[in-house]
């Protein structure tokens, strides 16, 4: 291993990977160091018994497989489509309500013509959300870009006049029906804010994208696509070490020079790209007092985000054994969002459990005549903090009972067919990825937080960047990628001065 490079990154999340992949296929001599013995963060994989589980992917958002353009023709350039395979999901999600029960098709106007189908009244309304919708889409796109064409006066229109806003205040502006506002915010869990607190550019980005790509799974689970960059690093002659952490980033009149890795060694380099949360790289491997007091400042006038519990479970049946003919159903005990965001706070109830039976993307998830299902609910970190390590398992078990009985209540007989379960708290994910309080989003997507106006790529000193969830544009497979891209594409530019 060399002693110095045109750049290090520092963590193997999907920022990070598509980072150095990207670093790599330009010609750059990189050095990627995750702590980890596997990459991919959360992107990853774990097995129990004979079943290995998906960690963190539901639906994989911005991939055209058609046009081949945006997510996918980046993935595509780099080589990541020859080695990594997707599948479609034919519907976005079925969302059961108390008295609602809806299947929204991955496609425009199928969805809107089900929704108007439930809600006639409100077909004007439904419409102009689509519209509003994608047209906002699109002019990310353009500002990205230069396509589509859009003119200036269709940016303020989608855009510029909506950043300021949530994604409720809009919906609400053009739908006065409380079932359909609750049916038309069915996704935002993934995002970690109800409609009156997240950001409308992000939410309508999101929702265009699922309906208008359709959302997708990865065959081979998503350790394969965490893989598949790899093999495009060490192809392209970049250098990986897995099971090596970063201990300190060394700095010089306010400049990155290296770093100091778990192991001693010293590393040179101009330019670091951390994949590690903002936080932990500016107060644990720079140190507070060589940050600039204003970027100390802003993070920490920004909200992390929320986190959940997820019960992994390994039935010894089929989907189709188990009457579960959908990939992904939302379970909402009412229709006021709020309450349901409330409820992350309890231990012994939730207003949202989310059901994922990983056998409808892909039949062979998991061994022939078994089935992967997993239960999730959001969670805020803090009542897991007050409790008793002494109760600990015995508090995350009731909660998983808990989310099995809600699941039962729909399918009769589910945990007579678990074969294996495991676990995961706020505690779990803040322990495995070092994010505080267990976030998988960073910084929420407030209005304050949103896409455009996250965190910066550039980090507070001179050659620091930074790539994943907490900066621009965001949390989630598609963000992370891209801002892995962005902060890359920094470095050339830098490098190429």
């Amino acid at each position: 291993m060399a002693d110095r490079y045109d750049a290090i990154v520092i963590g193997a999340g999907l920022g990070g990977l598509a980072s150095a992949a990207t670093l790599a296929k330009n010609g750059l001599s990189v050095l990627l160091l995750e702590r980890h013995h596997q990459p991919g963060g959360y992107a990853s994989t774990f097995v129990r018994g004979r079943f290995e589980f998906e960690i963190s992917l539901h639906q994989m958002s911005g991939l055209n497989l058609k046009e081949k353009s945006g997510l996918c023709l980046f993935l595509e350039e780099l080589g990541i489509m020859d080695r990594a395979k997707f599948v479609s999901l034919e519907d976005c999600y079925r969302a059961v309500f108390p008295d609602i029960d809806i299947t929204i098709p991955a496609n425009r106007e199928a969805a809107e013509g089900i929704l108007i189908d439930h809600f006639p009244r409100e077909a004007e309304g439904i419409k102009k959300i689509f519209e509003l919708s994608f047209n906002t889409g699109y002019a990310i796109d353009y500002l990205q870009t230069g396509k589509p064409k859009m003119t200036q006066e269709q940016l303020q229109e989608y855009l510029l006049t909506k950043m300021d806003k949530t994604w409720g205040e809009v919906v609400n502006s053009y739908v006065k029906d409380e079932k359909l506002r609750a049916v038309l915010s069915v996704y935002w869990p993934y995002f970690g804010l109800p409609p009156s607190k997240i950001s409308y550019v992000l939410f309508a980005i999101a929702l265009s994208s699922y309906i208008g790509n359709g959302p997708k799974q990865i065959f081979g689970k998503s350790a394969m696509l965490s893989g598949a960059f790899i093999d495009v690093i060490e192809k392209n002659g970049g250098e990986v070490r897995l099971g090596c952490g970063v201990k300190q980033i060394l700095t010089e009149g306010g400049k990155v020079k290296g770093v100091i890795t778990e192991k001693g060694e010293k590393i040179h380099s101009d330019h670091i790209i951390s994949n590690v949360n903002p936080i932990s790289t500016a107060v644990n491997l720079i140190g507070k007092d060589k940050v600039p007091q204003s970027f100390l400042e802003r993070i920490r006038t920004s909200e992390i985000s929320t986190s959940l519990v997820t019960a992994y479970m390994g039935m010894d049946a089929s989907c189709k054994e188990l009457g579960i003919d959908d990939f992904e159903i939302w379970y909402y005990d009412t229709y006021d969002h709020d309450r349901v965001y409330e409820s992350r706070k309890k231990l012994n109830d939730t207003d949202l459990l989310l059901l994922t039976a990983y056998n409808k993307g892909d039949p062979n998830f998991s061994p022939p005549g078994t089935s992967v299902i997993v239960l999730s609910a959001l969670s805020d970190p803090e009542p897991w903090y007050s409790t008793p390590s002494s109760k600990y398992v015995e508090t995350k078990n009731k909660y998983a009972e808990m989310l099995i009985k809600k699941a039962e209540k729909h399918f009769p007989g589910l945990r007579e067919h678990i074969e294996v379960i495991e676990v995961a708290t706020p505690i779990t994910l803040m322990r495995y990825s070092g994010n505080p309080g267990g976030t998988y989003l960073g910084f929420t997507y407030s209005v304050k937080d949103g896409p455009l106006s996250r965190l910066s790529n550039e980090g507070p000193l001179k050659g620091l960047y930074f790539a994943g969830a907490w900066t621009q544009p965001g949390g989630g497979y598609e963000p992370c990628i891209t801002s892995g891209r962005w902060a890359a594409e920094k470095v050339i530019k830098e490098l190429k001065k």
